[in-house]
């Protein structure tokens, strides 16, 4: 037994961790080289752009942090000054090495939009104390942007494009129209979608307004809530000009380079300057779903859920899909395509284990599997359309039904009958075990 475990140990475990560890050495190398190259030289170096006229004093902006490195869950220290008389409304962090792939399905005009270079991790810290300027029908309305940000937070259904007007966030919203250089487009129809098929190609989006537009609704349906896009914070600029604020990092921020920028107004902000995100072991950086998280979680997760799942017939996945969602907020077609590869490697060795004790109808379980597999070709197509509400929605009704089901396959009358159904079916086999052997006597 113990030498079972050691070479178990040795041929399984201790390769596991050599690889990871590896990987995560190779990543820490690659960040501190882009740390070295991409990085100011000096953690007090500052960025100065002129923004109106070339060597205008009036108009430079200056923007330092306090280092160059830094690890998801700590603070960034931005400081630096504006013009006297000016205040800095607006500050853009944007993670510009790390993207992703983010559609939609705009039900409107049933047009379908996928753009693979999504910032993975953008945001836009408003002034609480700033006072957006609103033009309705040329008639300039003020209002204060706790009051319009508190009444677009309640707002479940918010549109990210009216928002940033509201709060006059569309002059910071910067980066993401220059990372992008196209948004593919389709034109689709609702059966072509119950297919999971796009539709009709459509010129891409290449102009930058356009992509400007659409950029801003593909971050919102990555990200969906408001405050992890947008917040308002206490940004405090002095008489003389100087400013500070300390924003700090998610746990689970993508690796590699940002920019960050500070906005006055449209006319008025600092050039981008640049610091690296450091993503070492036990963290692991997952690039589709991009996002980083320690790696012994959702290992223990998945042992825990797919052990309870295989006991009940299942791969686990119905249970693991919501827990990811919920505990490391995953973008949910990541995670149905995620625990894919993990059913398949917990349904082996179900099957395996339950052929060994002889509780497998294999000609029941290829037919049934033959249909599955259809399900399983249209399943991942279709996802691409759903929204995460939606998906939550049926999950969660499917997941109402089957516990519906088993809790009434636990009642008293359901067990009686059960019973009575299975004494019928005994007295059928021992009829027809009976009839074989009279047929078997009478040819002998």
């Amino acid at each position: 037994m113990i030498s079972k475990m050691w070479k178990w140990f040795f041929w399984v475990v201790l390769p596991l961790f050599l690889v990871i560890g590896a990987y995560s050495w190779v990543f820490t190398q690659e960040a501190k080289k882009e740390a070295s190259q991409g990085a100011p030289k000096s953690p007090e170096a500052t960025v100065v752009k002129p923004s109106v006229s070339e060597g205008s004093e009036a108009t430079k902006v200056e923007l330092k942090l306090d280092k160059e490195v830094y690890k998801g869950g700590e603070t960034i220290k931005i400081s630096g000054k504006v013009p006297t008389g000016m205040k800095v409304n607006f500050i853009e962090i944007t993670s510009v090495d790390s993207k992703v792939q983010v559609s939609r399905l705009d039900r409107k005009d049933f047009k379908f939009y996928l753009s693979k270079e999504i910032p993975a991790f953008y945001h836009i810290v408003i002034n609480e104390d700033y006072v957006a300027k609103i033009d309705k029908n040329g008639t300039i309305e003020e209002k204060p942007v706790k009051e319009v940000y508190n009444k677009w937070k309640a707002n479940k259904k918010w549109k990210i494009g009216e928002f940033m007007k509201e709060t006059n966030a569309d002059v910071a919203f910067i980066t993401p129209p220059k990372l992008i250089s196209e948004i593919k487009v389709w034109k689709t129809s609702i059966s072509k979608a119950i297919i999971g098929s796009r539709g009709e190609p459509l010129p891409s989006l290449t102009d930058k307004k356009e992509i400007k537009k659409e950029a801003a609704r593909l971050i919102q349906t990555r990200m969906k809530d408001l405050p992890k896009i947008f917040s308002l914070g206490k940004i405090k600029t002095n008489e003389d000009g100087t400013f500070e604020y300390s924003f700090k990092l998610p746990d689970n921020a993508p690796p590699r380079s940002y920019t960050v920028i500070a906005v006055v107004n449209k006319e008025v902000k600092s050039e981008p300057i640049k610091l690296t995100v450091d993503v070492s072991f036990p963290k692991i950086y997952f690039p589709v779903a991009g996002t980083s998280t320690n790696f012994l979680g959702p290992l223990i997760l998945s042992l825990a859920i797919c052990t309870f799942g295989v006991l009940m017939g299942a791969g686990g996945g119905f249970i693991l899909n919501p827990l990811l969602i919920m505990i490391y907020h995953l973008p949910h077609g990541v995670v149905a395509g995620s625990v894919m590869p993990t059913v398949l490697f917990s349904q082996a060795t179900g099957i395996y284990n339950y052929s060994k004790i002889g509780f497998i109808n294999w000609k029941l379980g290829i037919t049934i599997g033959i249909f599955m597999a259809l399900g399983g070709f249209f399943g991942p197509l279709l996802n691409q359309f759903v929204t995460l509400d939606e998906y939550k929605f049926v999950f969660g009704i499917v997941l109402l039904g089957l516990a519906a089901l088993m809790f009434w396959q636990t009642t008293p009358g359901y067990i009686e009958k059960s019973k009575k159904e299975k004494a019928i079916l005994e007295e059928f086999k021992k009829r027809a075990a009976a009839a074989k052997k009279a047929k078997e006597e009478q040819k002998s």
